[in-house]
């Protein structure tokens, strides 16, 4: 069980100094990174190496500062700061080939630190060479870790790979939310789908990270349990947004549809507006004009016709009147005259119209 928990494993040839355990007191004067000190030990100077435990790099020139690297290195100077007293213990291989004091680290208050950062999910059990004296205890405690879903196993914090994963989830669930409300805008869906597009690309980068194993603590905690799950977890996301992909393509189409059909209705409904605009403002005015007509007089009645005289016996007709009144060289009076009214078509010569509307000798109608 232990073999498959351990996440890192490395053998160091030229090993320095082998005891048999021991202990031995020290003064804190420096920390280092997460996983290693500097201290006063039997009046000399010596770096202490935290045996069984591999915290992220914050100070390797050949690595960038690892996820919770810098946090790790917090939580060990506020286990042993400076200046404090800690008991040393040692296994079978006391000094590196790097001349670091191999130890477990004791605070004051008697817990083995090595243990601790790993309870904290700040760290990953190992073993090198054959110093596995504190394997068992780092190793419970960082299942607590795991299973508390503290520190490299945590979700919330935004550098561990569990968290990666589930952002990448949740971007994905997020996206299948919207598709099941979607908005009635082509340009909207459209931006989802490319979201969807992104969401896929960055699925790829993870599980392309899972396949290539990855160095790095925050990779190094993963059980093979824990990578079966998270890549599962993956595996399910990027199938939900290849679909989330081709459902935002449809949705903005029928959005485009939706949108052509309303614009031409409502082209339709503009139309059919002015023409019944037209057609109430024709009815308008043809009841205004029946108004002004029902206003306006009613038209003198027409004269009534007037009966020809018979031409004079032997004489010609006036050319001026109609009907006939005979050519005289004398005036004549309506009283000469027989029949009529006469009409004046001429010069009225002997003055039959008194009063000037073009009939003379009304009376004798």
């Amino acid at each position: 069980m232990i073999a498959a928990v351990v996440a890192v494993t490395a053998t160091v040839a030229g090993v320095g100094l082998v005891t048999s355990g021991g202990s031995d007191q020290a003064v804190v004067t420096r920390i280092v990174d997460g996983d290693t000190f500097e201290a006063t030990l039997d009046g000399r100077s010596t770096t202490v190496r935290l045996l069984n435990i591999d915290t992220p790099e914050t100070v390797d020139p050949d690595s960038t500062v690892q996820c919770l690297g810098p946090e790790a290195a917090a939580r060990l100077a506020a286990l042993i700061p400076v200046g404090s007293t800690v008991d040393l213990s040692y296994d079978d291989e006391r000094v590196d080939g790097w001349g670091r004091t191999l130890a477990g680290v004791h605070d004051t208050g008697g817990r083995l630190v090595n243990a601790e950062l790993a309870r904290e999910g700040l760290g990953t059990a190992m073993v090198v060479g054959g110093n596995d004296r504190y394997l068992d205890e780092v190793t419970e405690a960082q299942e607590e870790a795991r299973a508390a879903g503290r520190g490299l196993y945590a979700t919330t914090v935004s550098c561990t790979v569990p968290a990666q994963v589930e952002r990448a989830r949740g971007t994905v669930a997020g996206l299948a939310q919207r598709s099941s409300s979607p908005s009635s805008d082509p340009a909207q869906l459209d931006a989802a789908g490319r979201e969807a597009v992104d969401a896929l690309t960055v699925l790829a980068g993870l599980d392309a990270d899972f396949r290539a194993h990855r160095a790095g603590v925050a990779w190094a905690v993963l059980s093979e349990l824990d990578r079966a799950r998270l890549t599962g977890v993956l595996d399910t996301a990027s199938d939900d947004a290849r679909t989330l992909q081709v459902r935002f393509s449809e949705q903005a189409s029928t959005a485009r549809e939706s949108q052509r059909l309303a614009a031409e209705q409502a082209e339709r409904d503009r139309v059919a507006r002015e023409e019944a605009a037209r057609a109430e403002a024709a009815a308008e005015q043809a009841a205004r004009d029946a108004a002004a007509e029902q206003r306006r007089p009613a038209a003198a009645p027409a004269p009534a016709p007037v009966a020809p005289a018979a031409a004079p016996a032997g004489g010609g007709c006036d050319p001026n009147y109609t009907p006939c009144v005979p050519l005289s060289a004398t005036d004549l009076d309506c009283g000469d005259l027989s029949g009529g009214p006469f009409r004046v078509v001429g010069t009225d010569r002997h003055r039959l119209d008194a009063d000037s509307d073009g009939i003379g000798c009304e009376s004798q109608g």
